[in-house]
């Protein structure tokens, strides 16, 4: 069982965004979950996971998803699907911050390299 305030889980920046691990992968079978921070003009690199889905809970601010060739505007109480293999990246457009969780999972369990999200974002052995 693995059970944490947003407040006490470990944070993080990627990309100049600012992250709150609120579920580690190392935890679970096949997931992960996070919060995301994105101030006004920044972004995520457009990237693809070739064994991850993920789940996209938009809570506050506005901005633009891209999922492979399409671009769609999100706010505050939008859920978006990214599928395996799926060139995506996000842009906050707003004033205020655009604020997200994803939600990860691996359909066929973690690849064992990629088992701790700090190796996965640090790059560390």
């Amino acid at each position: 069982m693995y059970v944490k305030r947003f407040k006490d889980t470990p944070s993080f920046l990627n990309f100049g965004n600012a992250y709150n691990m609120l579920l580690p992968r190392d935890e679970t079978e096949c997931t992960e979950a996070a919060l995301v921070r994105i101030k006004k003009n920044g972004f995520t690199p457009r990237h693809a996971h070739p064994d991850e889905e993920q789940v996209y809970f938009i809570l506050e601010g506005k901005g633009r998803l891209k999922l492979a060739d399409k671009e769609t505007q999100v706010e505050g109480g939008t859920v978006a699907y990214i599928p395996r293999n799926t060139e995506h990246e996000v842009t906050c457009t707003s004033e205020e911050d655009l604020v997200y969780v994803y939600v990860a999972t691996w359909p066929g369990g973690i690849p064992k390299d990629q088992k701790s999200w700090r190796k996965a974002y640090f790059k560390t052995s």
